[in-house]
């Protein structure tokens, strides 16, 4: 009878697991709030787990979860001890204090996969999801929106009928069921890694021609969207995807389509655009040029705690007048690690390159073992580290939370062999 109990148990918890995990996996194409709500829940699911004793993590797994934990605490602390020591003269938004809590989600997804993950069933909802959500940025992109927005995007129909284009021949910035174009391409970079490792490493040629087509997919959605930054990080971790999985013809073949991609963004007159004010928008006047500087000018203020968690915006605005920062601008530094050095000062800043480092470390283990999701990670991993280095990805949830379980899963125990005989069975 205990016995019994002890499976119906089990059963229930891994069942709870499979439909958060679902959810989170809806929410990556669907709409921010589903994935926040995913992520909160898989927190949750975490910590009872833990409370009730029946959470068990390799040694690597629980360093990364300890050290983000320990990240999440102190941005949570960070802006008590700014106003205590002075750095900042007020508390932060709530909804962008409440940020801290998207640190522990990767942690957490990879705390509920120790009772099992539906791989068959995130895989098909990914998969699913974004080819549809590309098919309709590139129907966006085409096409002006004909409908208002959701109130909770915060968009209107003037920004999305920017035209990126020509008079001539106007293109829009696509942005999938998010609208939101940044955040559309940047989550497509957390997808690309998983679809990439499959192409590589699957042994099941439908599975290999399905995610095949899916990068095809992100890649438009990449190109609809005008994120510049973006499509030279997808074009990078293909790249690395080639070199790293694949051999010979296969490798040579995907090369030549880089290229050929590379040729046709070339060609195309607004992308021609884009890219000739990039350098000036990096190095020169530009908007991201303006915002690093205030980002260093409040390093060099507050180097060992920061302004607080949240804090950015109005410690930068505070500099207006001699800056010229805008209300826009002022939210981050435009870099990851360098808008965390203004925010949580050195000690946060020592936090998230360990958290990091842990991360990695435990996604690089797995995939020398043979783990096609910690590959997938792993790529996905790499193009995060290239955007952070022109995006504080963090400031969006929709990016960061998309990132976060692709980590997650990728820390996750995965055997191709029992995938197969599951399918077969």
């Amino acid at each position: 009878m205990g016995t019994d109990t002890k499976t119906v148990e089990s059963g229930r918890w891994k069942t709870a697991v499979a439909a958060v995990l679902g959810l989170y996996a809806v929410g990556l194409v669907l709409a921010e709030a589903v994935l926040q709500a995913g992520a909160i829940l898989a927190t949750a699911l975490a910590l009872a787990l833990a409370v009730t004793k029946r959470l068990r993590l390799e040694k690597d797994v629980r360093a990364f979860v300890l050290a983000s934990v320990a990240l999440c605490a102190w941005q949570l602390l960070s802006p008590a001890v700014a106003l205590l020591t002075g750095a900042a003269t007020k508390w932060p938004r709530g909804a962008r204090y409440g940020q801290a809590l998207d640190t522990v989600a990767a942690a957490a997804v990879a705390c509920i996969g120790t009772l099992g993950v539906p791989w068959l069933m995130l895989g098909s909802l990914i998969a699913g999801g974004w080819l549809l959500a590309a098919a309709l940025g590139f129907f966006q992109h085409r096409v002006p929106w004909p409908w208002e927005p959701p109130k909770f995007t915060k968009l209107n129909l003037a920004r999305l009928h920017e035209n990126f284009g020509t008079e001539e021949n106007p293109r829009y910035a696509a942005g999938g069921f998010f609208f939101h174009r940044l955040k559309f391409a940047h989550g497509a970079i957390a997808v690309l890694g998983p679809a990439l490792a499959v192409i590589g490493r699957s042994k099941v040629t439908r599975r290999r021609v399905l995610a095949g087509v899916m990068v095809l997919g992100l890649l438009l959605s990449i190109y609809g969207a005008f994120a510049r930054a973006a499509l030279g990080a997808a074009l990078g971790v293909c790249v690395l995807a080639l070199l790293l999985l694949l051999r010979g013809t296969a490798r040579k073949a995907g090369l030549g389509v880089a290229v050929a991609l590379v040729a046709v963004v070339l060609l195309t007159p607004a992308w021609r655009e884009r890219f000739g004010k990039a350098l000036d928008n990096l190095f020169g006047s530009g908007e991201r040029s303006l915002a690093m500087s205030v980002g260093w000018r409040l390093v060099r203020e507050h180097p060992w705690v920061g302004v607080g968690f949240g804090n950015h915006k109005p410690a930068a605005l505070a500099t207006q007048a001699e800056t010229g920062i805008t209300d826009l601008l002022a939210t981050d530094s435009h870099n990851l690690w360098l808008t965390a050095w203004a925010e949580t000062g050195l000690v946060g800043l020592v936090l998230l390159a360990t958290m990091h480092f842990l991360l990695a470390r435990a996604l690089v283990r797995r995939h020398r073992a043979g783990s096609i999701p910690a590959t997938g990670a792993l790529l996905s991993f790499v193009g995060f580290h290239v955007l952070a280095l022109v995006h504080y990805l963090p400031f969006h949830p929709s990016v960061h939370l998309s990132f976060m379980l692709i980590w997650g899963l990728g820390l996750c125990g995965y055997s191709q062999d029992s995938q197969e005989s599951v399918k077969s069975a």
